[in-house]
């Protein structure tokens, strides 16, 4: 039995691995040549970062990532709750100022490969301005039987230890609501902000980088800090 679980220890232990050098997120942030602008950090702390995002359909798009490998943020240890909490009032404080009125969400996948994941399975929580109800704009692309409740990163945790894909809110920030299904699909929340601004199909981060807002979102943060 004891080297039944040494051998499942270390499978798990390759498995995590695999994942770490596979992930774009983890590569990025540990490359220790030149930066693209998208994965030069803005604001970080200890055990997070946070990103432009690339893709952004407007500006002010920021990401808050952790530096270790965790597929979603229901995947953080409790330890690291205060510090992701401390660092995303923070950026909320320097966007709010610029921008006005922000969001918070997060896809969370509960494991790699799950269309939850948008084909990013490495934990990254959006910070964005946005000025319409975030829910009811992204109603046409969930499944009719989702349901919303209050909801906090303790929900996030629950839902990920109980093998539950799940999307998560805070509109206004820092009032959260969850949502658990085991059939969302991909970027939903993207697609939702792109199709309410006027233009449905310029959703994928992959096909549409704006590095215009990019570069602007940058440039007003690094403003905003020299103040």
């Amino acid at each position: 039995m004891y080297y039944l679980c040494q051998e499942a220890i270390a499978r798990k232990l390759i498995e995590e691995v695999g994942q770490m050098e596979a992930c774009c997120l983890c590569s990025s942030l540990k490359s220790k040549g030149p930066r693209r602008s998208w994965d030069e950090p803005l604001f970080q702390s200890e055990n997070f970062v946070a990103l432009p995002s690339l893709g952004s359909v407007v500006q002010g798009w920021v990401l808050i990532v952790p530096r270790p490998h965790f597929i979603c943020m229901g995947a953080l240890p409790q330890g690291l709750s205060a510090e992701i909490n401390n660092l995303k009032w923070q950026v909320a404080g320097t966007l709010g100022s610029i921008y006005g009125d922000l969001c918070a969400f997060e896809h969370g996948p509960s494991t790699r490969g799950r269309q939850a994941g948008c084909g990013v399975d490495h934990a990254h929580l959006h910070l964005v301005p946005v000025h319409f109800d975030l829910i009811s704009s992204a109603s046409p692309y969930l499944p009719s039987d989702t349901q919303w409740r209050d909801g906090d990163i303790s929900d996030c945790r629950t839902a990920f230890r109980g093998g539950q894909d799940y999307l998560y809110v805070e509109q206004p920030f820092g009032c959260g609501r969850i949502a658990v299904h085991d059939k969302f699909g991909s970027q939903i929340f993207r697609k939702a902000i792109s199709a309410r601004l006027g233009f449905p199909n310029r959703f994928d981060w992959r096909d549409h980088p704006n590095l215009e807002n990019v570069t602007r979102t940058v440039e007003a943060c690094r403003g905003a800090a020299s103040l």
